[in-house]
């Protein structure tokens, strides 16, 4: 399943570019996301115009799961998220996993204008289990979705430090 999602970002697209492959920004930012918890930084690097981290949490839905959705997912799952940056293009990549769940999830990222930025994902949500696969890559997609304004509220919040 694919589907785009915007976010409306309150300074240049440097600023937000500097607080993405800022660690400090990524541990404020999950440690203070409603139904996440156990957040932990696996591996991050900046090289030159490159940025990469790679983080664990568990986080928990934000939307109302059917019978058959619970029994593949938890209350809380396993995340584990890698982001990457292309600092001089504003163009990145974000891949997650759930573990124990036969998904990919993952967004093309732009980070683009001013005087305010903006960054579109381009998300891709895809399940190999048969007959269910295309209900649970919704059930995800309206996840992302849910959690996606609050991510957007925080971010602009802790922008205001870059």
């Amino acid at each position: 399943m694919k589907f785009d999602e915007t976010h409306q970002l309150n300074k240049p697209a440097a600023s937000v570019l500097k607080m993405y492959s800022d660690r400090g920004y990524f541990e404020r930012k999950y440690q203070t996301l409603d139904g996440v918890k156990d957040f932990e930084v696996l591996e991050c690097e900046l090289k030159g115009d490159s940025f990469r981290i790679r983080h664990r949490s568990q986080q928990r839905s934000d939307i109302p799961m059917p019978d058959f959705a619970k029994k593949i997912l938890g209350e809380y799952n396993t995340v584990i998220q890698q982001d990457t940056w292309n600092l001089k293009t504003g163009v990145g990549r974000l891949e997650i996993e759930l573990k124990g769940v036969p998904l990919k999830i993952s967004a093309d990222m732009k980070v683009g204008g001013s005087p305010n930025a903006s960054n579109t994902f381009s998300w891709n949500v895809s399940c190999s289990i048969p007959l269910l696969g295309g209900k649970l890559e919704k059930l995800i997609a309206d996840d992302i979705r849910a959690k996606s304004a609050a991510d957007m509220v925080l971010s602009n919040k802790l922008l205001a430090d870059y």
